[in-house]
């Protein structure tokens, strides 16, 4: 038996990149749904943002967030022996990046200390989050609650950029590119979460062999879209595609973003 599971990132993949809407691929997550597969989404959102978007959409399967900085998994849904695991409410959780305090600590003196031209989602208010995201206030609040990255705007020389990233690389962090921001996270990427993920579905379904899917937009994706059997990578609405290398053959949607997703996740099935 075979057993389809779709890892999915969500702005400007399966929610619109501007409106933050998945309206278009709602008919396509009802057909999942009825045929028991899983939808794990895999984003640079916090944990309350997802959770929101999961009461959305209908979802109740595990969830990485923040580029990979944690996996949450539901009770009783997997089988994690020989996890290291910490219980949060209703969820067992997989720690894999850096706590915030330290990616903020780090920040905070790299650009002190060298003087850089950027600001991260720690110096920006509410209101700010909001307008440089589109985010309504209350979802802008939640966008800043975060546990494992610490996404950021780079008004500074390319020089200095390679300069940062070789400074935060010096101090085991690293940085990746998702759609609107710059993000400074652990040891960690999407990628990995994925193929603990994979395992674990593996381990707790030993007689189906596991087909993974991943549709993703952005360069922060990338990782992701190198662990799944299926990489799709979804149209920007600029008429563009991300740059893919370093894998087989990946399949690009000819409509962005949810559009996208749908079109290309029923052609699948």
């Amino acid at each position: 038996m075979r057993q389809i599971v779709v890892f999915t990132d969500l702005d400007g993949t399966l929610m619109d990149h501007d409106t933050y809407e998945f309206q278009d691929a709602r008919t396509a997550l009802e057909v999942l749904g009825r045929q028991s597969i899983p939808v794990i989404i895999c984003s640079s959102k916090t944990r309350a943002e997802i959770e929101a978007c999961r009461r959305r959409m209908g979802l109740k399967f595990p969830f990485i967030v923040e580029n990979g900085g944690a996996i949450f998994i539901p009770r009783d849904t997997l089988n994690l022996k020989g996890e290291d695991l910490v219980t949060r409410g209703a969820y067992h959780v997989l720690e894999l990046g850096a706590p915030y305090s330290v990616l903020r600590s780090t920040w905070q003196a790299v650009k002190h200390r060298e003087k850089l031209r950027m600001r991260g989602f720690s110096e920006m208010t509410i209101k700010e989050i909001s307008v440089r995201t589109g985010l309504p206030i209350e979802e802008a609040r939640l966008a800043a609650m975060r546990e494992y990255s610490e996404p950021f705007i780079f008004f500074d020389t390319a020089d200095r950029f390679q300069r940062l990233g070789r400074l935060i690389q010096e101090r085991g962090l690293h940085i990746t590119k998702g759609g609107r921001f710059y993000h400074l996270v652990g040891a960690s990427d999407k990628g990995k979460a994925v193929q603990i993920l994979k395992k674990l579905y593996t381990q707790t379904y030993p007689r189906t062999k596991l087909w993974a899917v991943g549709l993703g937009d952005s360069a922060n994706d990338v990782p992701m879209l190198k662990q799944v059997d299926m990489p799709i990578v979804i149209r920007k609405k600029s008429g563009q595609w991300e740059p893919v290398q370093g894998i087989g053959p990946v399949v690009q949607s000819a409509k962005p973003g949810p559009r996208g997703w749908a079109e290309e996740v029923l052609r699948i099935l």
